[in-house]
Parts: structure tokens; C-alpha cells; sequence
């Protein structure tokens, strides 16, 4: 197997900064701390405008286009985007979260197939760190670690090693990092595997054959009832919780799952994506036992975000409330106006945003018995992925912008 970990690949050169310290609620993944999508003590402006800037602290534009969302770790707020032709000049991009300056920049070409659907991108999977790394995979199965400084530490191009991966649509997983290793999961009728990778020199630790589907759902990573850290991974055939250091089953349960939203997992609760919603029960060795199913609780494209005991999903236009203990809906809401939602809802405090393509945003206090629109706002930017919320902040990565909104 070829691993690429040379930067004779590059064609920009990273510019070392100072390096901010990591703070216990960066959002440095895919939905964010326990891939919740939630945080519950932050406060966002519930009106802001792309337009005439307002409650907008700034507003970076990126060339090319992304469609994945952003993460911060510490002082860096860090995205990917693919431009040139056919979107195969790749780049993990550093800017300042107080000034939105670009700190650092690295720049690759792809050596898979960057070609996706249009409404998609090459820079379609969120990037993941540890507080020491940043990771970045690509449509193309590109995939490059680099430090905070933005200094290359290693890349490989999972296309060569597996050269019928991909789909015409385009992949979009998002990679995940747990106990130094890097964990991608990449499922398509040719080549498919699930892949762990040392963080720390981008060699395999690991190789797992996968169902031969397309398949753009994220591994979930949970906590087993041994204290050990466990990765889940879903498909259309089957569920299966597998070691990060190793890659070897601790449980399989044949069951289909979506394959666009990915699993959560709340406490001792691993909420799936199947047949509507359904819970598990991880509190005990061995496979877990279902807790409830309700099949009115069907994500479409957006993952599941859980606070307080409740659970959100959104189907098509809908937004739909259950308690996350029995699976009982609340409340529904229809979302006004919305052609098409693909980004995963963020919420803080006890509003929910909701960002469409078009780039609406629904503001959404969930405080009461039912949900209740309070707020509309147009940041005039499609909107794909999930936004990250640290502090009072909130950062939005559009299509061609990266956006900090705050209250002003």
C-alpha cells in the first residue's frame, strides 16, 4: 500500500503562527463536542443580516467552493475548500476568530476523482482535530493531516490505494479522531472500507471491508460500558461498534440505517438513524437492546441534534421534537419558505438555528411546548454545513464565505 507523506505535493506553503491554546468546548469535529450539535450555555444573537452586516462580526471570503462545515480549536477557526479546475486544488485554511484574518494556508492537488454533484463539492466532509492535528478529507479520498501551524505532517491518497472508491454524486463523510487514530469511513458500490490511520505518521492501523452501498453517513464515537472509546459505523445493511486502535467488532446488529444523517450518542443512549429514530441501550456488554423506535422521527438528510432530553430531527421541511427517553413526538413545525435543508441544526441555549441551502436562517425557541419561529434571517451565502457554536459565537461556513456571527 503507497503512502504519500511528502509535501513535493504542495503547492503552498503553510505559514507558521503562534498556535492558541485548545479550550474544552471547541468544536474541533462534525456536529461538535459528542457530536451533539449542541451548546446549551451559549448565547447567539437571535437577528443578524449578511446583507447590511448586522450582529455579522465578520465575513471572509474563501475562493472555491465547500459545502462542509467549519471547526475552532482554540484562536483558529479551520475549513476546507477545493477551486481550479474540477475543484482538484485542495486547502485546509486557518483565519483568526476575532479578526477573521487568514493565519496559515496549505494547498494540495487531488489525486482522486474531485468530481461531484453540483449542489455538492469536493471540500464536502468536515475536517477533525485533536487539539494537536487537523485532518481533512476530500470527495476525491484525499486525505492530509497537518499541525496548527499548518505545517503538512502527512497525506494519502486513499484513490490510489483503492482506486474504485467514489461515486458520481460524491463522498462526504467526515473523519474522526480518538486515541491517535484517525478513522474514515468510505462505502460506494466499488472499493469500500472503513480505515483507521495513525495520527501521528499516517500509516494504517487498520483495514475493514464495508457493504458495497453508497453510504455518506459519519462515524459516532461513544463511550463502551468497559470505559473504552468504541467507533460507531452505519450503512444500509447493517450497525457495528469496532475498536479504534484495531478495527475489530465489539458488536454487529444487522439492521438498516440511513446513509446521509449519522448516529448520536447521548450518555449511554445511541440514537440511529433507522426506520425513523431508533435508541439503544449501551449500558451493557455485548449488543445493545433497544430502548424505542419511532419511525415519526425520521431524519432526511440532517443529523439528529439532542438537548435536554429532547431530540430534533428535521424531515425534508419539518422540524419534529421527541423526548429522547421514550421516543414520544412533541411538536412538530413546519419550516416557511424553505426549498431544500441539508445542513445538521445547531442549538444554544434554547434556540435552535436552522440554516437552509438557500441561506435562511430559522431561529427556533424550543423553550416551550411547542417550537416557535422567532427570527428569519438571510445571510445571502448557500449554507450545506453544519455551523460551529464556542461561546457566544457562532461560524458559519458558507459556500464562498466563512462567517462569524455574535451579538455586536
Amino acid at each position: 500500500m503507497r503512502r504519500w507523506v511528502f509535501s513535493f505535493f504542495s503547492i503552498g506553503l503553510s505559514v507558521p503562527l503562534g498556535v492558541g491554546l485548545c479550550a474544552a468546548d471547541d468544536w474541533q469535529q462534525f456536529r461538535g463536542p459528542g457530536a451533539l450539535g449542541a451548546s446549551v450555555s451559549s448565547k447567539l444573537p437571535e437577528q443578524f443580516d449578511g446583507a447590511t452586516l448586522k450582529n455579522v462580526v465578520w465575513k471572509t471570503p474563501i475562493p472555491g467552493r465547500s459545502v462542509g462545515g467549519a471547526i475552532v480549536v482554540g484562536d483558529q477557526v479551520i475549513t476546507t475548500t477545493g477551486d481550479g479546475m474540477d475543484q482538484r486544488r485542495i486547502r485546509l485554511l486557518s483565519y483568526d476568530t476575532k479578526t477573521g484574518k487568514q493565519r496559515w494556508e496549505q494547498q494540495l492537488v487531488a489525486r482522486g476523482r474531485p468530481y461531484c454533484h453540483p449542489t455538492s463539492a469536493n471540500a464536502a466532509p468536515t475536517p477533525a482535530s485533536d487539539g494537536e492535528h487537523v485532518v481533512a478529507f476530500f470527495s476525491s479520498n484525499d486525505l492530509a493531516c497537518v499541525d496548527l501551524q499548518g505545517n503538512l505532517v502527512w497525506y494519502r491518497s486513499l484513490a490510489t490505494d483503492f482506486p474504485k472508491a467514489g461515486n458520481d454524486v460524491g463522498m462526504s463523510s467526515s473523519p474522526v479522531i480518538v486515541d491517535g487514530v484517525v478513522i474514515v469511513q468510505v462505502e460506494c458500490q466499488g472499493d469500500s472500507f472503513a480505515i483507521g490511520i495513525n495520527i501521528v505518521d499516517g500509516t494504517t492501523a487498520w483495514l475493514m471491508d464495508r457493504p458495497r452501498k453508497a453510504n455518506w453517513s459519519s462515524p459516532t464515537l461513544v463511550k463502551m460500558p468497559s470505559g473504552k472509546s468504541g467507533v460507531i459505523l452505519q450503512s444500509s445493511e447493517d450497525l457495528v461498534a469496532v475498536s479504534p486502535s484495531d478495527g475489530k467488532a465489539m458488536w454487529k446488529m444487522e439492521m438498516g440505517c440511513s446513509t446521509t444523517p449519522s448516529a448520536v450518542a447521548d450518555g449511554n443512549r445511541l440514537i440511529v438513524p433507522s426506520g425513523g429514530l431508533t435508541v439503544l441501550d449501551l449500558s451493557s456488554a455485548g449488543a445493545p437492546s433497544q430502548l424505542w423506535k419511532e419511525n415519526k422521527l425520521n431524519p432526511n438528510a440532517c443529523s439528529p441534534v439532542v438537548a435536554n432530553d429532547k431530540v430534533y430531527v428535521v424531515n425534508r421541511t419539518v422540524l419534529v421534537c421527541g423526548d429522547a427517553f421514550t421516543g414520544k413526538v412533541l411538536w412538530q413545525l413546519r419550516i416557511p419558505d424553505a426549498k431544500q435543508i441539508w445542513s445538521s441544526p445547531v442549538i444554544a441555549g434554547n434556540r435552535l438555528y436552522l440554516f437552509s441551502m438557500e441561506g435562511a436562517c430559522f431561529v427556533v425557541d424550543i423553550s416551550g411546548e411547542e417550537g416557535r419561529i422567532v427570527e428569519t434571517n438571510q445571510l445571502g451565502d448557500e449554507v450545506l454545513g453544519s455551523p460551529a457554536v464556542v461561546g457566544n459565537a457562532m461560524y458559519v461556513r458558507g459556500a464562498t464565505s466563512l462567517w462569524k456571527i455574535a451579538s455586536e
